[in-house]
């Protein structure tokens, strides 16, 4: 016994000796730098509020509730998730023992002049001339994980579990992000209606005034087409925007995962309250907060176990197999005593003829370990800059929207302003009709901006995570 122990350890020696040769250095597990300070504040960052409490519109979480209950991709999202988790629980069964029932039968005619044949024909109460032979019992077979190989795989399919919940996290905060965009869309749609129909009255008024001047000679039909026309204009206006409140409805059912045809109720543009997001601390915060950052810092840490466990493939590997059961030539003497039968078998194995598979696998290992750390260091640099241009995007959106209104209310005063002076002789009626348009206008502008500035601070929201936790 005390040989066939030293024949094991010399055989595991020479096979270390010949495969451990040049054994490739392990790779750092490096993780991208960020800046110290961020608009002169120490880094740092405390999680966003929930969602729940983020969005203060009982309406638009109503929205959201739905969304995570039925939307289609966070359904995607949990089942990669489940299909991670199984990708783990078979990585931790490579590490124990394998056991399984082995039972056979068979019946064979061995050829005469053969050493099967030769010797059962020789050896009493073996029947002939066909061999039947039955078996019953267990087999097992276990990799003693002697240089940690399977445990870094273990590791790796651990690390990408964690980055599967990190990315149905990023798929939650992108999915309540687009909600929030199209909500706060729609109820600028509502605006920008109201501004037309306003309009659509104003220009009316002024088409039939067009038709009693040119009753009364004092303009002539060409006139009273031009304001005709900018109704025309005002009115189509009127039907592309219903239409843009159509296709954003429909995208929000889409995303809740439902065919309700019923309206989808929010609040008034006048009523909206401005969202309020503080970005104290970033940019080593995002590391912490942001999804999509965590789960390429969990692909990076994976992908170096990857490389790891791709390095201990060069060390040889110890396998035991072990089988315990009943085996006769009848089956009335399967379970007698005598039909006891077992076997133990160990075996030491290190790539030598195959050497370069190993390494072609560790160097795929390693080129996706880099990919892993550019995809990370890449992502981390567009998450400051996300920040840093939405954060700056909020403050001279809020001046323009400022101005626009200023704007607005000038060019409404300056509709009556026109008017009368036509009516007292003093203005033509193209001044009327420019007045007009451009108030229209400078409202819509109006609209729009204040839609930035909520899309602004909707993204803002996103880029500094999202309140997933």
């Amino acid at each position: 016994m005390k040989t066939s122990y030293k024949v094991i350890a010399a055989a595991l020696t020479a096979s270390i000796a010949v495969t451990a040769c040049k054994l490739p250095r392990p790779l750092h597990n490096e993780k991208p730098v960020l800046p110290a300070t961020y608009n002169g504040v120490p880094s740092g960052g405390a999680p966003l509020p929930q969602w729940k409490d983020f969005f203060a519109d009982s309406l638009l979480t109503s929205l959201l509730n739905n969304a995570v209950t039925n939307n289609f991709d966070l359904r995607l999202a949990e089942q990669k998730v489940e299909a991670a988790r199984n990708e783990l629980l078979m990585k931790k069964a490579l590490l124990a023992p394998t056991v399984g029932i082995n039972t056979y039968g068979s019946n064979i005619r061995y050829g005469r002049h053969t050493m099967d044949g030769e010797g059962n024909a020789t050896t009493p109460g073996v029947p002939q001339p066909i061999v039947p032979t039955y078996m019953l019992g267990v087999s097992s077979g276990w990799e003693i994980d002697l240089w940690g190989k399977l445990h870094k795989r273990k590791k790796a399919a651990q690390l990408r579990y964690l980055a599967s919940t990190m990315g149905r996290n990023l798929v939650l905060t992108s999915l309540l992000s687009e909600i929030a965009y199209r909500y706060y869309e729609l109820i600028c749609l509502d605006a920008r209606l109201e501004i037309i129909q306003k309009n659509i009255a104003l220009q009316e008024t002024a088409v039939e005034i067009m038709n009693v001047q040119k009753s009364a000679g004092r303009v002539t039909e060409l006139a009273v087409k031009q304001f005709q026309a900018q109704l025309i204009h005002t009115r189509s206006m009127k039907y592309a925007t219903l239409q843009e409140v159509v296709r954003i409805e429909n995208e929000i059912r889409y995303l809740s995962g439902t065919y309700d045809e019923k309206p989808i109720t929010r609040t008034s543009f006048t009523v909206q309250s401005d969202l309020v997001v503080t970005a104290t601390g970033v940019p080593s915060g995002l590391l912490l907060n942001r999804p999509d950052l965590i789960q390429a810092e969990l692909e990076l840490k994976a992908s170096h176990a990857d490389v790891e466990a791709a390095r201990k493939a060069f060390l040889p590997s110890v396998n035991i197999s072990a089988n315990l059961g009943l085996n006769s030539f009848y089956p009335g003497t399967l379970f007698e005593p005598a039909a006891l039968a077992y076997g133990l078998v160990g075996s030491v194995a290190g790539p030598l003829v195959n050497r370069k598979q190993v390494k072609g696998e560790y160097g795929l290992a390693v080129a996706q370990n880099n990919t892993a750390y550019y995809d990370y260091a890449k992502k981390a640099m567009a998450a400051v800059y996300e920040v840093k241009t939405t954060l700056n995007g909020i403050g001279n959106l809020q001046t323009q929207y400022n101005l626009n209104k200023e704007e607005a209310a000038a060019l409404t005063e300056a509709i009556g302003i026109a008017r009368d002076l036509y009516l007292a002789g003093y203005a033509n009626y193209l001044e009327v009709i420019t007045a007009q348009k451009s108030a229209v206008e400078a409202e819509l502008n109006m609209v729009d901006t204040r839609k930035s500035l909520l899309f602004s601070k909707v993204n803002l929201y996103r880029t500094l995570g999202g309140g997933w936790q």
